[in-house]
């Protein structure tokens, strides 16, 4: 009886060890891939970030370049105000001296060369500095969007990240699985950063 109820016990341990050993093994696989999911979760993560900061600091860019041009339009409208001002006064000047004539009329000439030059240089008359304006403009709103698209997939992979570390702990499939879908929605948003930032910026 005390052999039988020993070989009994023996069995058991058997059993029980057998059960130890091909568990942890399931377990350690699910684990595995769990950590696998979150280290590629973070590197997606740290990429996704760094392209926010980057989108962040050309929104500020844009944002400064935009300011500076809309100032220095507004100086070229001052300056040609006031040439089209002053020589619209001088034309209503007269004087018996043909030499003061000729001096206002050489700097009616001149004040108006200076207004078509504020309006129309290529380089820095009004409508090419409206025009940059306007080029920074966009730029600075598609940075802006951008980084939205880049937080929006950074939230999507930090979920990705939290869910896959629980289902390590509790060792639910389907949390595993929900994880893996965050992370490929948040890589859905990197792509759309870098490709259609408007889609990507929708919320």
């Amino acid at each position: 009886m005390h052999e039988t109820l020993e070989h009994h016990e023996q069995a058991e341990h058997i059993a029980h060890d057998h059960e130890s050993h091909a568990m942890p093994a399931a377990d350690r696989r699910f684990n595995q891939m769990a950590a696998l999911l979150v280290a590629v979760l973070a590197a997606a993560l740290a990429i996704t970030e760094q392209g926010a900061k980057q989108a962040e600091i050309r929104v500020q860019q844009n944002a400064i370049a935009v300011t500076d041009a809309w100032a220095q339009y507004q100086a070229k409208s001052t300056r040609g105000t006031f040439s089209k001002d002053l020589a619209s006064v001088l034309t209503v000047l007269g004087s018996a001296d043909p030499a003061v004539l000729d001096r206002r009329d050489r700097l009616i000439t001149q004040l108006n060369q200076d207004l078509d030059r504020f309006e129309n240089d290529p380089k820095d008359g009004k409508a090419a500095i409206a025009a940059r304006a306007h080029g920074f403009e966009a730029e600075r709103e598609h940075a802006l969007e951008q980084t939205h698209a880049y937080h929006n997939g950074a939230a999507s992979i930090e979920l990705g990240i939290v869910l896959s570390t629980a289902s390590a702990i509790t060792r639910a499939r389907p949390l595993l699985l929900m994880a893996l879908a965050f992370g490929l929605a948040g890589v859905g948003f990197l792509v759309l950063a870098l490709l259609n930032p408007h889609l990507g910026a929708l919320s």
